[in-house]
């Protein structure tokens, strides 16, 4: 089993945050490795629903992404399935006065060890959560108004 964990801090505000972060529309912006992705079954972002990911890049898979908790906003947890790797995945929103969010992601990685396109899942996974967060806090960053304030909920619009 191998762990990883990452954050990054964004001036938007933790409900901004997770509109950007929810939006799976948004997703090939932040790593360019997505296929098409659904809601198969539940609601979105509920305990129990499942996404359906496909990913393109380095290989051609599909992840079967089940919710496990979700406080919007605040925190979301997941447990992933693939190509015979299993992944248990938390995201938290940590509202950092004056400056914005801090948003960490931590996770476990069961079948540690296994290469996939010539790389071990633990380096894929170093790399594209790198790649994923970073772009992440810039499009986070982009949507907040010059000055450090964010907009309300409402005034932003999610594609």
């Amino acid at each position: 089993m191998a762990r990883f964990e990452y954050s990054v801090i964004t001036k938007a505000s933790p409900s901004l945050a997770w509109l950007v972060f929810s939006d799976s529309h948004r997703w090939n912006t932040f790593a360019n490795v997505y296929g098409d992705i659904r809601w198969r079954e539940g609601r979105p972002w509920e305990p129990g629903s499942h996404m359906q990911i496909e990913i393109l890049r380095p290989v051609n898979a599909l992840i079967d992404h089940v919710i496990t908790t979700c406080v919007p906003g605040k925190k979301v947890g997941w447990i992933d399935h693939a190509i015979g790797v299993a992944m248990a995945q938390w995201v938290t929103f940590e509202e950092q006065a004056g400056v914005g969010t801090r948003v960490h992601t931590w996770g476990e990685v069961i079948h540690a060890g296994i290469k996939i396109g010539g790389l071990t899942v633990e380096e894929l996974l170093g790399s594209f959560t790198r790649t994923w967060y970073e772009n992440f806090r810039m499009a986070c960053n982009q949507l907040v108004i010059p000055g450090g304030a964010a907009p309300d909920d409402a005034s932003v619009s999610v594609e």
